[in-house]
């Protein structure tokens, strides 16, 4: 899921609900620009400024120029990525494309699925 960089945060914040994700990728046209997170949200209600800047384009809070990984990466090497950076996502671009996006809970899943399948 994305938005463009003018995309109002109050807007960012209903397409995530509505989605229920945590990660948005924030694109200029094919273009991956930054990423909002819900910890980027958490940190402008805290401030208690949330609603005069709902309307502001998420830009102003956007994380920019987001560490991603090539489709082929190896999930540990990812998984590594995500920790190391203290990052819960990660755009995977095919080149310039961005064809996913790998989270926290995907390595969790794929960790899980290794131990269930060595319990056998």
């Amino acid at each position: 899921m994305a938005v463009t960089e003018a995309t109002p945060i109050g807007m960012a914040v209903a397409r995530m609900q509505s989605a229920r994700v945590r990660h948005l990728l924030v694109m200029d046209g094919t273009v991956l620009t930054g990423i909002v997170s819900s910890r980027d949200l958490r940190r402008l209600l805290t401030r208690g400024e949330g609603s005069p800047l709902l309307a502001e384009p998420v830009r102003t809070i956007m994380s920019e120029g987001p560490v991603s990984v090539a489709p082929d990466t190896p999930m540990v090497v990812a998984a590594r990525l995500l920790l190391d950076q203290r990052i819960g996502a990660l755009p995977v671009r095919d080149g310039e494309q961005i064809v996913g996006i790998f989270t926290v809970a995907d390595a969790l899943d794929a960790l899980l699925a290794m131990v269930d399948g060595a319990g056998r």
